[in-house]
């Protein structure tokens, strides 16, 4: 088929005059150049070289997407390493040093949870741009991920690093406006060095993260690493890993450590408690594998174990007639977990344990984390027909009027408040004014910590109900438990423990007669009773 430009020129041709003729072939040079190749161009070049720059600039922006972060468009965690072994190259070259700097901004989960997700990535974008603008050109600004920020400030090492460093925070100390709400949020900072702590990105970038993570613990604005911090992350990782294979293994064990009733001076009840002897590190102390279970996925292993344990410990000393209660311990992520109340109720069934006669322990802060979401459970415990202890109390940022709201039945003071308390006159009053508050709302007091006769003296008087420390014994095995318990109405302790309480062995500055509490105390006492 002849196509339409093929006609056209075909047409003039024709038209042309004989004489013309000779000339036919430098005509149709002409034509060719003047009319087919402008039509070409419009017909079939221009649309397929549209096309290409078309997926050019998509494949552009794929790369630009695939190593920038899409909320602050500051290169990302991938581009951002790539940066830095671009900065080794160059201070290899010079001989020179650099800072790499990891930046949290604090509290920023609960900027999420309040003001929303859409208000927390404006957020993030507003904190990106001030620290590109208020940073050199010569320095890089990433976006790692969540509200974590990578900085390579160039030559600057350690010593310049502490003003380097300040300059950074004080950009984040103006506050940031959102649709016309001012926000005001406070930065952290670790640095590492080149070349001093590595001349890898990875490396550098992890002992970055190490001090960031050393700042967070020890309440601090910045830290720049060291390498003595290496030993305690190592072993924590250690510890997670061998944590793991620990549950696993059953390299668990439970120790209970005696409660008495401060009336009869009778053993009534026991706290069970965990213990791991790793067969790597040695006997781990709780207050270190504990809040490690605690930041990761490990605590719900470790808590259905826990639970399983101490049920089935029970149940055989109630199967021996050793007629006593038990205290479990409850973390805050445990409140949260759905599967939870259906874990208990099977081991209520499976133990026969009766539940009045189980006390699930919670933190004063655990309860504060989600205050809603942790009433909700409580009650839903309270109704199985568990009891309810909230532990550590005095020591966390609870109103003492929200205190009425959970469905407690057990406060148990600190042992900061208990430690020296026949001698410490504020301690005594503190511990007066929460007994009077606790009795008034229907709830027991237990001491915990008591570790002299004294001591035990002193919160009796005071009006505690139930006491628990290594004046009546420490953590026990199951097995020294039961012989403790057998032994224990012979014991010395026993008879002072039955024996009447004597005012006048309190000590200098405690007394039992009735005392205002302090302000704070007595002005929360007020409201509660509203």
């Amino acid at each position: 088929m002849i196509s339409s430009v093929e006609l056209a020129l075909t047409l003039v041709l024709a038209r042309l005059p004989r004489e013309l003729s000779p000339w036919q072939g430098a005509l149709n040079a002409v034509l060719l150049v003047s009319v087919v190749l402008p039509v070409v161009y419009a017909v079939w070049y221009r649309p397929l070289n549209r096309e290409i720059q078309a997926r050019a600039l998509a494949h552009r922006e794929l790369e630009r997407q695939a190593l920038h972060d899409p909320i602050t468009w500051l290169p990302n965690r991938v581009l951002f390493l790539e940066r830095v072994r671009h900065e080794i190259e160059i201070a290899k070259r010079s001989r020179s040093q650099f800072s790499l700097a990891v930046l949290d901004l604090r509290e920023f989960k609960m900027i999420n949870s309040t003001l929303g997700h859409e208000v927390g990535d404006r957020l993030l974008a507003l904190v990106g741009t001030r620290l590109r603008q208020g940073l050199r050109e010569s320095d890089t600004v990433s976006r790692l991920g969540a509200d974590l920020f990578g900085l390579v400030l160039r030559t600057v090492g350690p010593q310049a690093a502490p003003v380097a460093v300040d300059k950074v925070l004080a950009l984040m100390l103006a506050p940031f406006h959102i649709d016309g709400v001012p926000v005001e949020i406070e930065a952290l900072i670790g640095a590492a060095f080149y070349p001093e702590h590595g001349d890898d990105p990875d490396l550098l970038l992890r002992r970055a993260e190490m001090a960031l993570h050393e700042a967070k613990e020890g309440g601090e604005s910045y830290v720049l690493y060291h390498e003595a911090d290496d030993a305690p992350t190592r072993r924590r990782l250690m510890m997670f890993g061998w944590l793991r294979t620990g549950v696993q293994r059953e390299e668990l064990r439970l120790h209970y450590q005696p409660k008495v009733d401060l009336k009869s001076g009778e053993i009534v009840g026991a706290e069970a408690l965990v213990r791991w002897n790793s067969p790597d590190l040695g006997l781990v102390s709780p207050s270190e594998f504990i809040p490690l279970a605690e930041q990761t996925s490990l605590i719900r292993p470790l808590t259905t174990w826990v639970l399983g344990e101490a049920f089935r410990q029970l149940g055989e000393w109630h199967g021996r007639k050793m007629e006593i209660s038990l205290a479990v311990n409850l973390s805050a992520r445990s409140l949260s977990d759905d599967k939870l109340l259906g874990q208990l109720a099977e081991l209520l069934e499976t133990s026969r344990v009766a539940p009045e006669c189980v006390t699930m322990e919670v933190t004063e802060s655990g309860v504060m984390a989600n205050p809603e979401r942790a009433a909700r459970i409580l009650e839903r415990l309270r109704g199985l027909g568990f009891g309810l202890s909230i532990d550590d109390f005095g020591t966390g940022y609870s109103s003492l009027n929200y205190v009425r709201t959970l469905p407690a039945c057990e406060l148990k003071l600190d042992r900061s408040f208990v430690r020296d308390i026949d001698t410490n006159t504020s301690n005594a009053a503190i511990v007066r004014a929460v007994v009077d508050l606790a009795h008034g709302l229907g709830l027991k007091v237990v001491a915990e910590g008591v570790e002299t006769r004294a001591d035990a003296d002193a919160v009796r008087a005071l009006g505690c109900d139930l006491l628990q420390g290594y004046y009546v014994s420490r953590p026990l095995p199951a097995v020294e438990f039961e012989r403790f318990f057998q032994a224990y109405p012979e014991s010395a302790v026993a008879q002072h423990m039955r024996a009447a309480p004597k005012p006048a062995e309190l000590g200098k500055g405690v007394s039992t007669g009735p005392s205002a509490p302090p302000p704070g105390l007595r002005e929360s006492l007020r409201l509660v009773r509203r």
